[in-house]
């Protein structure tokens, strides 16, 4: 089985690999051909922007031609049909200006050259249109002067011009082979991401059989150990019936053991105690009085083993003997209980104020037992110059520790408080201890195990008893209990004596 497990964390383990490396193969492949796509795009739109810069400055340089051309034809004939093409410019030069002005080169120097450029155009464009608007006012100056100053200025304005279409020639030649190189790059790169992705699909549909073989594998392994499982589980289960079987019939030997022992030692004691009642009646006269302490002592201890030997039948008895859980009317039950106690109540003038009870699931005789116990310690152990007072209240409760992971459940919390001698706290688990005493038998009668019945009933309950007290102030018994103890009950138990 663990061969099983680590084949399968390992073949995970493999397959997770192997997926993050091809993941990260085709981010990387991405990432690159996004960049060549990106390189692409910027050069492109370079070389567009060359073709801008060129068409902006021949449109102005055009301009500037027809209207060249239309003011010599304009002085050499003075005819106002020849100035037809300079107002067609005069129309479009703002236009063709404010374009010129928003062109932008890939190089500096360049850029420098179109802002000269286009100054230089400015001002032929405003000396042309001076010449013409003189000769139509004035015509003391010959036209042939004023062409030739024209043809003069025109020579640094061509030279520029010339130099900007050269240079933008360069740019977008060398835009070109950078394109060149660039569409070269990505179809490499498109044959290397078709090449890669073949590799990383072939390696992943390796790797897919492989893992759906292991699966196929670890699937059979795991159907042959639930096999192996189920057989043992079958065993042990028949193992835990025999030994559930076993513990049934040693349970009942053991109450049967039980009772007989109880019902054969109590009949010696008393015919002990019945043949020392007869010496101390008949022969009372013959014996001295170290005699009759001696008979009382034997009298005495035989009716303490009488006591323990029915406490602890009454112990054994109280999972083994206990009778179905039932409702219960807790009022009715210490109503029982004080019935019983009548007698001690009236003599140590007690006091007990006795709450509201709910009705719960339990055995009504073992409740009895519980409560009868907790009220008796509490006239018994009473501080002698103090008549008892003893309070029973309850209150809702979460559950005990034990059943934390229950919300369901309702729970309550029955607390027994007196005013009587009370003890130590580091005592508080001890007294519900077989055969535990804090006094001695001259102080106080008993044999111990009363808290001990006590605890196994409100355990058998489903429920928890604590103690808490202070050397002269009391002490408080508290018992959390379900509403339903029937939920937190092996009915078994309560049947194995019925």
């Amino acid at each position: 089985m663990k061969a099983f497990f680590e084949r399968a964390i390992h073949s995970i383990g493999f397959a997770w690999c192997a997926f993050v490396i091809i993941v990260l193969g085709i981010c990387s492949i991405t990432f690159v051909g996004l960049q060549n796509t990106q390189s692409i795009a910027q050069i492109q739109q370079s070389f567009q922007n060359t073709s801008k810069v060129m068409l902006a400055i021949d449109r102005l340089h055009i301009d500037l031609l027809n209207a060249e051309s239309s003011q010599r034809a304009y002085l050499i004939t003075l005819q106002e049909d020849d100035l037809a093409p300079y107002k067609k410019a005069l129309d479009q030069f703002s236009e063709s200006i404010t374009q010129a002005r928003e062109i932008r080169s890939e190089s500096d120097i360049q850029q420098k050259r179109i802002d000269n450029f286009v100054r230089y155009a400015e001002a032929k464009f405003a000396l042309v249109g001076a010449g013409i608007r003189h000769v139509q006012t004035n015509s003391e100056r010959s036209p042939k002067r004023l062409l030739k100053d024209v043809q003069i200025s025109d020579l640094d304005l061509r030279t520029i011009y010339q130099e900007i279409i050269e240079n933008e020639t360069v740019i977008r030649n060398h835009l070109l082979t950078r394109l060149s190189k660039a569409r070269k790059t990505s179809e490499a790169n498109l044959i290397w991401f078709a090449a890669i992705s073949i590799i990383m699909s072939s390696l992943l549909l390796i790797l897919l059989i492989k893992h759906l073989r292991n699966v196929k594998q670890n699937a059979l392994e795991l159907e042959k150990n639930n096999e192996l499982l189920e057989e043992k589980v079958q065993e042990r289960t028949q193992a835990l019936e025999l030994y559930a079987e076993e513990l049934g019939r040693s349970n009942r030997e053991l109450e049967d053991f039980a009772f007989i022992a109880s019902h054969d030692l109590q009949e010696p004691l008393r015919k002990i105690r019945a043949f020392s009642a007869r010496i101390t009646e008949l022969y009372a006269s013959a014996i001295d009085d170290k005699g009759k302490d001696y008979l009382s002592r034997m009298d005495n201890a035989a009716a303490r083993m009488s006591l323990l030997i029915s406490d602890l039948l009454a112990l054994s008895r109280v999972t083994t003997k206990g009778k179905a859980f039932v409702e219960v009317d807790l009022n009715t039950v210490l109503e029982g209980v004080l019935d019983d106690l009548e007698i001690a109540i009236n003599e140590s003038n007690a006091t007990i104020t006795l709450a509201t009870m709910p009705k719960i699931e339990g055995d009504e005789s073992q409740l009895q037992q519980l409560f009868l116990n907790l009220l008796s310690n509490a006239l018994k152990f009473r501080q002698a110059d103090k008549a008892p007072e003893i309070n029973v209240t309850v209150s809702e409760a979460s559950a005990p520790a034990q059943h934390l992971d229950d919300i369901t459940s309702e729970w309550i919390q029955i607390d027994v408080c007196d005013n009587g001698i009370g003890f130590e706290q580091d005592y508080s688990d001890k007294i519900f201890t077989p055969f535990q005493r804090l006094h001695s038998r001259t102080a106080y009668k008993g044999t111990g195990i009363g808290l001990s019945v006590c605890r196994r009933i409100v355990e058998r309950h489903g429920g928890q008893i604590t103690a808490h007290s202070e050397v002269g102030q009391g002490t408080t018994f508290s018992m959390i209990l379900p509403i339903a103890a029937s939920s937190f009950h092996l009915e078994e138990n309560s049947n194995a004596g019925s």
